[in-house]
């Protein structure tokens, strides 16, 4: 059998299933919204700039945190307070405040900056630093529950 015809159903029986618990994602994610993550995906393929994953807290006591990959391997990053910018360029709302030089760092070969869609209620690199590509479990694929908000999760290519 050929990969195209098999993965789906691969896909859907590995899937991590996950009720959102926090509004950190919210518009894309929203409390109480039950979420298919396919665990085939960060196997296969790294994470594009945009894919909203599934990743291991790095505290490291068992917790698991979604959030959106807005800086992949190679890119600069840039935090100051809750301000962040990606290769010279803010997140979210444009601001005409340069970024700080001296917090700035390059991404290594494995690391990926990950913050929430909604950053006022999000934990999310800003605060713990990037994550290591073998923490991230899964992306995001469709949200199933309630009925009423069934869909396809897609990246919104950052």
């Amino acid at each position: 059998m050929r990969l195209p015809v098999v993965y789906p159903l691969a896909a859907f029986l590995l899937a991590k299933r996950v009720v959102i618990r926090g509004w950190s994602m919210h518009p894309t994610l929203s409390p109480g919204e039950y979420v298919l993550f396919d665990a085939l995906a960060p196997r296969l393929g790294a994470p594009c700039r945009g894919d909203v994953v599934l990743a291991v807290h790095p505290a490291g006591d068992g917790r698991s945190i979604v959030k959106r990959v807005v800086a992949v391997p190679g890119d600069r990053v840039a935090v100051s307070g809750e301000e962040c910018w990606v290769n010279g360029s803010p997140l979210g709302e444009a601001t005409d405040e340069a970024p700080p030089e001296a917090g700035e760092r390059t991404l290594g070969l494995d690391e990926y900056f990950v913050v929430g869609d909604a950053p006022d209620f999000s934990s999310d690199a800003r605060h713990f630093g990037p994550l290591r590509r073998e923490d991230i479990v899964g992306r995001a694929w469709l949200v199933y529950w309630p009925p009423r908000r069934f869909r396809r999760v897609r990246g919104h290519g950052l």
